[in-house]
């Protein structure tokens, strides 16, 4: 009786187990980014939005190859959040300083003007993956708090990297080799890059030593195919 018992918790055991790596699949090691992760040099997955009628401020995060080099491998990498700011009225003689907490920690310094466009940006060296507040300051402070855009409505990064993959399979056979993949990959969600009509996009790409590139764009909310790059 002991016996059947033992090999009836055994077997209880054994697909409980089971059942647990097939609903998450990351932690038994069988998801494409787990499987691809020493060849993604870049994995943007979060995007943040707040506006008033003085300041829009979009935030992207993620970790990224550090120093960033387009040379078909994927070396050190860090988390980073770039934070963008858009006055309503830009003044070039300001001075704009930000103040942000992500994770707990607070960052604060100058923001960076970009070279032609009236908004300014800084790097920091942490991944957002929650809303967080943020506080800009030019003579006057201004207080914003940064929203996720992503809803349950969009498909993540796992997703995206195998429709890629997929979609993908005969132009990524010049990247193969003894059946390793020779190539580094970005995985992007991005603000609608094709026009001005709202919505996101996840972009992944895989470039190869001599900067070949192969590509898909893909809609974030079904994940299909809006453009290719071969």
């Amino acid at each position: 009786m002991r016996e059947r018992k033992g090999k009836r918790l055994c077997l209880f055991l054994a697909i409980a187990a089971l059942l647990f790596c097939y609903g998450a699949v990351s932690a038994c090691g069988g998801s494409n980014l787990h499987k691809y992760a020493d060849s993604i040099s870049e994995l943007r997955e979060h995007l943040f939005a707040a506006e008033t009628a003085d300041y829009k401020i979009t935030a992207i995060s993620g970790t990224r190859e550090d120093p960033y080099v387009l040379d078909g491998a994927s070396n050190g990498k860090r988390d980073f959040t770039v934070l963008t700011v858009t006055p309503a009225a830009f003044a070039a003689d300001k001075t704009y300083r930000y103040r942000a907490e992500i994770n707990g920690t607070v960052y604060e310094g100058d923001l960076m003007p970009h070279p032609f466009a009236p908004s300014l940006s800084v790097d920091i060296p942490a991944a957002a993956t929650q809303s967080f507040s943020v506080t800009v300051s030019d003579g006057a402070e201004h207080d914003l708090t940064l929203q996720s855009v992503v809803t349950g409505d969009n498909i993540g990064a796992e997703k995206a990297l195998t429709i890629a993959l997929d979609k993908l399979k005969n132009e990524l056979k010049r990247f193969r080799s003894k059946g390793k993949l020779h190539a580094e990959i970005y995985v992007r969600l991005m603000e609608n890059p094709i026009d001005g009509n709202g919505g996101y996009f996840w972009y992944v790409a895989f470039v190869g030593a001599d900067k070949d590139t192969v590509a898909v764009l893909l809609k974030s909310d079904t994940g299909a195919v809006s453009a290719t790059r071969f």
